[in-house]
């Protein structure tokens, strides 16, 4: 198992609090890790699957019965009333802490979780980063398993099994497309919510037309909308907004759409052909640059705000990280012997902006920088 950036704070979190929050996506090793932690530290936990209605409805007596200091609710979005639990746990009223592990926003205050991030109570885990990856098996050997990184993502299942990547995969996004994903949103136009996945995935880095995807897909944009907003709650997606100062030409109300993880994209069209026989090279480049940056700053509690930039005559930068005192703004292109230009109306509204060419010779600070 690769070792996981959070690992010593969540323990440190489960011994000092009587709450810890931990999400991110399915299948990115949130419970392989809580269970390492667990054996390692020989902790004893009662252990409650939330997405299996039998076990939710005995809750309230397994919290009463247990002599275990610690209990984990495993898909904790689908129980009602989560919050009712927590109040019990933080007021004294039963023995044991909590542990939620989330794939999807759980049914909680939003105070409450904005003071656990605050504390350092809440964690995200995503499958792991090229920093974790080059950590594990030494960053020589990280950059030269780059191409099948684009190609097959960083799964945990998929990194230790590759020739059984896509079945994995595929099965991935239907457990995510047919369950829950969160307590009063079930999604049941499965084909429907394929297709306009599908329809994504072949529009990376481009501005998307929500009208256009929805007459594609036989859907109306506020569903299309209403998809891609649940997709993204639940780390399937990530959607970046157009970033502009109500400067002519700028787009001001747009946005580009990319997904967690480059073998999810893969998997949606059907295509893990090798680097030399594709023609997205640029595109998986981007979803993976833009994926892992944004990756790597929510594991590390890094403050961000990310966008893109573009006019509406194409002049485009596909990564905007936005601090209050700085933007760092970022072009990408897969081959490092091209020469790229930067815009010149980007440079022109923003000279302040820190500017820079990403391709594969320059990218990797980039994925482990922690400011």
């Amino acid at each position: 198992m690769i070792p996981r950036l959070p690992q010593e704070s969540i323990l440190q979190a489960l011994n000092n609090s009587k709450l810890v929050l931990v999400s991110g996506p399915k299948r990115a090793g949130k419970e392989l890790l809580i269970d390492k932690i667990l054996t390692e530290k020989n902790v004893v936990a009662d252990i409650i699957d939330c997405s299996i209605k039998s076990e939710r409805n005995v809750i309230s007596e397994t919290l009463k019965a247990t002599t275990a200091d610690l209990v984990v609710f495993n898909d904790a979005e689908h129980i009602v009333d989560l919050q009712s639990y927590i109040d019990l746990a933080l007021s004294g009223s039963i023995k044991p802490s909590l542990l939620l592990l989330c794939s999807f926003p759980p049914s909680i205050e939003l105070e409450l979780i904005e003071a656990l991030q605050q504390e350092g109570l809440y964690f995200k885990i995503y499958a792991p980063t090229f920093y974790e990856a080059a950590s594990h098996f030494g960053l020589p050997n990280e950059e030269k398993l780059l191409e099948e990184r684009l190609i097959f993502g960083n799964y945990p299942e998929v990194l230790n099994d590759l020739d059984g990547a896509e079945p994995k995969l595929r099965e991935l996004i239907t457990e995510v497309i047919d369950t829950h994903l969160g307590v009063n949103d079930r999604i049941n136009k499965h084909e429907k919510l394929w297709r306009t996945l599908q329809l994504l995935a072949f529009s990376i880095g481009e501005p998307v037309s929500y009208l256009e995807i929805g007459e594609r897909a036989g859907l109306d944009n506020e569903t299309v909308m209403r998809y891609i907003a649940l997709f993204e709650q639940a780390d399937i997606l990530i959607r970046l907004p157009s970033y502009s100062k109500d400067n002519r030409y700028e787009l001001k109300k747009s946005n580009c759409v990319y997904f967690m993880d480059n073998g999810i994209r893969n998997a949606l069209i059907s295509n893990f052909n090798p680097t030399f026989l594709r023609n997205d090279m640029d595109q998986l480049w981007k979803n993976y640059l833009v994926s892992e940056r944004i990756k790597w700053t929510r594991m590390n509690g890094i403050q961000s705000e990310f966008c893109f930039w573009r006019t509406h005559t194409r002049q485009q930068m596909d990564l905007l990280e936005i601090k209050p005192n700085e933007i760092r703004a970022y072009k990408m292109d897969w081959e490092k012997r091209k020469k790229v230009k930067l815009p010149n109306y980007f440079t022109e509204l923003y000279p302040s902006a820190v500017s820079r060419v990403l391709n594969r010779s320059t990218y990797w600070p980039l994925l482990s920088k922690k400011q």
